[in-house]
């Protein structure tokens, strides 16, 4: 998948130089990790945002999956949490959505490249619990919808957003 002037922010299977890739599809800090791994005929990539695409002072999350798929494709926003801080994911997933024109240039090099829609989701990995009524609570106020709140300890196996899609 070509992403112009964004090709150094995409996880590799060795000689990564970014410290949120844990693999070519996986990314990770702290014990949380999660990963998109493509089957037979899909292609997907794990973008570094934090600090790589996104080297400012504003609000942004760690990193996005693109995944194209034979019928379908996805931008996977994701944002990895310690237990204390969900609520500050909401925020983070819903300002990018929003307002970073960095992510909007990565979603449409996947439409391109799709010739399609892309669908865009939000996952946020954490190794806390979030109740189910208080994450719509954070969608309603935030006005984002997320897929998924993963939880995900260091010990655990890593979480598939395939299993999510």
């Amino acid at each position: 998948m070509n992403l112009g002037e964004y090709q150094h922010c995409v996880c590799r299977k060795m000689g990564n130089t970014q410290a949120h890739c844990l693999g070519e599809y996986t990314l990770g800090e702290q014990g949380k990790q999660v990963r998109l791994t493509p089957k037979t005929g899909e292609r997907g990539v794990a973008i570094v945002l934090d600090g790589c695409v996104l080297r400012d002072n504003q609000p942004k999350c760690d990193g996005l999956f693109l995944w194209q798929g034979n019928q379908r494709h996805a931008a996977v926003l994701v944002e990895l949490k310690g237990a204390g801080d969900i609520p500050h994911a909401f925020e983070q997933l819903a300002y990018v959505k929003r307002h970073r024109a960095e992510y909007r240039q990565l979603v449409a090099c996947l439409e391109e490249e799709a010739r399609g829609r892309v669908e865009e989701k939000a996952v946020v990995v954490t190794n806390g619990l979030l109740p189910k009524p208080e994450q719509e609570r954070l969608e309603n106020h935030h006005g984002i919808r997320v897929m998924a709140v993963i939880h995900c300890e260091a010990s655990s196996p890593i979480p598939e957003i395939r299993d999510y899609l």
